[in-house]
Parts: structure tokens; C-alpha cells; sequence
């Protein structure tokens, strides 16, 4: 105990020693603690607000009524956040700006996908395929003489529609036929190769029914053939009896997205992920910025073949001065690959015409005057056209023997 307070009291003494006089020297400097400082901002700063999940029109009227300016950065599929409110807003809520400096926002694009067709597929399969798409599903029940029992005869949306996220479509369920007879068989023909509905119809004169049971593409065989079939040919099947087949979808399709108004880069990502190739072209615009996709030659939403090719139209502003420096290559011009994040300051016009005026004049060769054969002079034959170089005398280059020892 003795040792411990004689440590601890030398230590006390010197922080008290040292306490003293620091405080004695703040009360003397007059120095402020620091939560007394006051902040004053700029004139023109402008503190954030939250705008998130706020509709797109809102959250720009308030931003822009604040002097910022706004940029939709992209639209993204978003299962919960309904179609056009704000998903993020960069730099967050709380920030201080300055009026005109800018604000980017994500905007929600909801979610929605394509129906695609079922019919004469099974009730199982063709509900598992629209719930896991987002879609819900009911179901109603029709006797069918070509459909098979179990299988899918109709759907309440057409094939390719676009549904937004919980949609319900129905599905209209076949019975079969009623006047069917199972003591009497029925013999199986080859159907491979064969058109499905074709099939169909020589199967229905049987009593007997196709049933799609699985799909593939095959870009080799024509959409709706036949690939395979689980009973072979030539056996005999009660009536009644359904025949799962395998059906070519042909070539491999997609739907083109909607490119109107974005920048080339932004729509050559949406094309190039769709599995499409972009092709652009340019052309003055006074109403679209520079880069911004005018029109495409393929609608939006319509279902072509993968790798298909994608015609845009892209401006160059209201008016441009191109300097040739020889034959145009037939080729599109290149994309600028303005970000829509960055701002690009395009030049006054009377920049661009004095740019214009200095630029070096590309002036066509003359072409060389060509003499009437009267006026060309004859050249003549036995002399020679130039005159002969004088032989050059042979030089010998002459050697000094080197003395024993070098100077120095």
C-alpha cells in the first residue's frame, strides 16, 4: 500500500501542476469553447433535401426551384418502388451546394415483362413460367377436341404483352373430349419434322392429342416443328392418349428496347445487353442535343431475331461545320460518348465561324493543259536524250608509314 501511494501521489501533483497554469491561459486568451462557433453559410449555398421516392416531377420541381440542376442519371426495374419515383439522389440529402451545381437522380422504371405463350403447354408448367416472370395466375376450364386434357387452350393476354409487375392473366384449361373411347386403340404415325398444328388435326381424326411438353431454339429448324415425340411411331395407344413432344422455336428472339432521347452510349448498352447490334447515324437536329438518339428504324418493344442489327438516328446539334479532307467513307460517324453526367459547352457560333474562316482552303488540283499532237515537238532518235557523265579519274588514296613511338 506504502509503494502505490508513493507513485500515485508524485503523479497527482504534477497533473494538478500542469492544470493550473492551462487553464489560467485559456481564461487569459479569451478563446471560445468550440460548440459557441457559429456557422454562416455562402449566399448561394443551398442545402439538399430528401427527395427520395418522391414522384420524378416533384422531386425536379423542388430541386430546380432551389437554382440546381438536375440530370435523370438512368431508369432501373425496381420490384417495389412504383414507376417513376426516385430511387437515389447523388450527392444524399443534407449536402450544401451552391445554386447551379448539380443533382443526379435515379428514377424507378418499375417492373415489367412479356408474356410470353403457353399455349398447349401444361397447366404446371405454364403457371410456373408466369409466376416466376411476376405475373399471378388464374385458371378456367373448356372441354377441347384438339387440346390435350391438362394443357392450356387460351390466354386471357396475347403473347408479347407487356404487363407491369403483379398482373394477372388467365389461363383457359382444356378437359378434352368427352366422346373418347379407351378399349379402342389407335395407331401412332412419325410425326417428326411435321408442323405442330398439323399434327394437331391428324391426331384429333384419332381421338389422340399433341401435347407440347418442351421447347428449345434451333435457329436450323423452322419455328414449330417437331424435333422428337416420347411414342414412337407405329405403336398402338388407347384413345385418349396424349403424345409430349419437343418444338422448335426457331431462332433465338428478343424485344428491342425504347433508345428515344437517350445518348448514343446509353443506347448502345441497352441494344448491346438485349443482344442487338448497334448502328448509328447522324444528322443536325435544333431539337435534340448533341448525341441524342432522334428515332430507330425497329419500333420499341417488337420481337426480332438476336443479333439483329438496330438503325439509330443521332443528332449533332442545330448546325455543325465539318472540314473534308477528302471523300466521305460511307460510314456512320462515331459516337461522341457524351456521359449524361458530364456537361458539354458547346462554342458561341461566332467561335465556330472564325474557326471556320481560318481553316486552310482546300483548293482541286489544275489539270495539266494537254497540246494538240501538231504542237508537240519531235524528239529525235540518235541522240541521246540526256548528255553523258564525264568519266572520273580513279583516286589512290596514299598511306604515311606511322612513326615507332607516338608523340605525345
Amino acid at each position: 500500500m506504502n509503494s502505490i501511494l508513493k507513485i500515485f501521489i508524485p503523479v497527482l501533483f504534477c497533473m494538478v501542476c500542469c492544470a493550473v497554469p492551462l487553464g489560467i491561459w485559456l481564461k487569459a486568451s479569451g478563446s471560445e469553447p468550440l460548440h459557441n462557433v457559429s456557422y454562416v453559410p455562402d449566399e448561394d449555398a443551398v442545402l439538399l433535401p430528401e427527395v427520395l421516392y418522391l414522384p420524378k416531377e416533384e422531386a425536379v420541381s423542388q430541386l430546380t426551384a432551389l437554382g440546381l440542376r438536375v440530370i435523370e442519371k438512368e431508369k432501373i426495374h425496381h420490384t417495389v418502388i412504383p414507376e417513376n419515383q426516385i430511387l437515389t439522389q447523388s450527392p444524399p440529402a443534407g449536402t450544401v451546394l451552391k445554386s447551379g451545381d448539380t443533382v443526379m437522380l435515379t428514377v424507378s422504371d418499375g417492373w415489367s415483362d412479356y408474356v410470353p405463350s403457353l399455349l398447349d403447354m401444361p397447366k404446371e408448367k405454364a403457371s410456373e413460367k408466369l409466376i416466376s416472370l411476376g405475373f399471378s395466375v388464374e385458371y378456367q376450364e373448356s372441354s377441347s377436341e384438339t387440346v390435350a386434357p391438362g394443357a392450356v387452350m387460351a390466354q386471357s393476354v396475347p403473347a408479347d404483352t407487356r404487363l407491369s409487375l403483379g398482373s394477372q392473366v388467365v389461363l383457359t384449361i382444356s378437359a378434352g373430349r368427352e366422346n373418347t373411347d379407351v378399349t379402342v386403340y389407335e395407331q401412332v404415325g412419325n410425326y417428326i419434322g411435321m408442323d405442330f398444328e398439323e399434327a394437331k388435326a391428324q391426331l384429333s381424326e384419332l381421338y389422340l392429342y399433341a401435347l407440347q411438353a418442351d421447347t428449345v431454339y434451333d435457329p436450323d429448324i423452322p419455328n414449330g416443328t417437331i424435333i422428337s415425340q416420347d411414342i414412337p411411331a407405329g405403336s398402338a395407344v388407347p384413345q385418349g392418349t396424349s403424345i409430349q413432344m419437343r418444338i422448335s422455336l426457331g431462332q433465338v428472339t428478343v424485344h428491342v428496347p425504347d433508345c428515344s432521347g437517350k445518348t448514343v452510349s446509353e443506347a448502345r448498352k441497352l441494344l448491346e445487353d438485349a443482344g442487338l447490334v448497334c448502328m448509328v447515324v447522324y444528322t443536325a437536329s435544333g431539337d435534340y442535343p448533341l448525341d441524342a438518339v432522334i428515332s430507330q428504324d425497329t419500333p420499341a418493344d417488337l420481337s426480332v431475331a438476336k443479333g439483329s442489327r438496330v438503325w439509330l438516328t443521332a443528332s449533332v446539334g442545330a448546325s455543325s461545320y465539318v472540314i473534308s479532307t477528302g471523300g466521305w467513307s460511307g460510314n456512320p460517324l462515331p459516337s461522341f460518348n457524351i456521359s449524361s453526367e458530364s456537361e458539354t459547352e458547346l462554342l458561341p457560333d461566332e467561335e465556330l465561324a472564325d474557326l471556320f474562316d481560318t481553316a486552310p482552303e482546300i483548293i482541286d488540283p489544275e489539270e495539266p493543259e494537254i497540246l494538240p499532237p501538231e504542237f508537240v515537238p519531235e524528239l529525235p532518235t540518235d541522240e541521246p536524250l540526256t548528255e553523258p557523265v564525264p568519266e572520273q579519274p580513279e583516286i589512290v588514296p596514299e598511306y604515311v608509314e606511322a612513326p615507332e613511338t607516338a608523340p605525345f
